[in-house]
């Protein structure tokens, strides 16, 4: 019963969260934390006489949040210091130190799996989501036997935290987005060589790739059509123009055949040849000079 309590504080806070990317409403991704964490600390617990540092433990959820993946591993301060952290998707570089300094730390890392478009779909205007959602959390493990324990930072000297996604294929212009805290801001960056987005501290991370714009579909289907237009346009007067001399051709030579004049045709050897008519004109014989007999 508690926990369907907190899923629908869940599903509920996430609502308002969808709304805006600015939202300062830090109550957007605390709920999901909360039983994330409650569930991560009863494994943790329950392991203290088997656990071994920088292992990585998976934790069994509720039926109501399968789909998800959640492990913890624990390390030592100087073991980050000196060695960094390497656990399913996140590297950790070396010379990191929590922040506020404390002699052991729990990672608790997260992927939502096929709940991630739930949670997170359309939280970034403009882009969609195109991978999993995985982020980690690092708390204060120097009290081993409690659950209450408290968040804190990374201080990794500038160097960059490395979120793997190698089994996925990113379409051109997809971008890394992260979510750092509960407060519903996102920022946007490049994705690196080999499918890896870079961070300096907790959050959760995930690939967007930009939306199609209905407007440019909209211009290109009438530049489409205005040109598929004009060219069937200009066929049809082509056509036209073709059909309009053929005819003004056959009527020139229907003219010339009605004007024409009858003439008869002699043989001379083997050509048949025109010959008009023999006319010749008789003399005026009753013109003056001319003398009769």
């Amino acid at each position: 019963m508690k926990d369907i309590i907190l899923l629908m504080l869940l599903c509920s806070s996430f609502g308002s969260f969808v709304q805006s990317s600015d939202s300062k409403d830090s109550g957007a991704g605390e709920p999901l934390d909360v039983i994330l964490h409650e569930h991560a600390f009863k494994a943790l617990l329950s392991q203290q006489q088997r656990y071994k540092t920088g292992t990585l433990y998976a934790v069994k959820l509720p039926a109501n949040l399968s789909g998800m993946d959640v492990s913890y591993v624990r390390f030592r301060s100087k073991t980050l210091w000196r060695k960094g952290a390497n656990f399913s998707s996140f590297q950790i570089p070396s010379r990191t130190l929590p922040m506020p300094f404390v002699k052991r730390v729990v990672i608790m890392y997260q992927d939502l799996g096929n709940l991630s478009s739930q949670f997170y779909n359309n939280t970034v205007p403009g882009y969609l989501l195109v991978s999993s959602v995985v982020g980690f959390r690092v708390y204060d493990a120097s009290n081993p036997t409690t659950t209450n324990a408290r968040k804190i930072d990374l201080n990794t000297t500038d160097a960059p935290i490395s979120v793997h996604f190698p089994d996925l294929k990113f379409p051109k212009g997809a971008k890394c987005a992260s979510f750092g805290d509960s407060n519903g801001k996102f920022s946007l960056s490049d994705m690196g060589v080999g499918q890896v987005c870079y961070t300096r501290n907790y959050g959760r991370f995930l690939v967007v790739i930009p939306k199609k714009k209905k407007g440019v579909v909209r211009v290109w289907w009438g530049v489409g059509a205005g040109f598929m237009t004009t060219v069937f346009v200009s066929f049809v007067c082509i056509v036209l123009v073709k059909i309009a001399k053929v005819k003004r051709s056959d009527e020139m030579e229907m003219q010339m055949e009605e004007g024409s004049i009858d003439l008869e045709t002699v043989w001379i050897g083997y050509s048949k040849m025109p010959c008009a008519t023999d006319t010749r004109t008789c003399p005026n014989l009753e013109s003056p000079g001319v003398t009769t007999y």
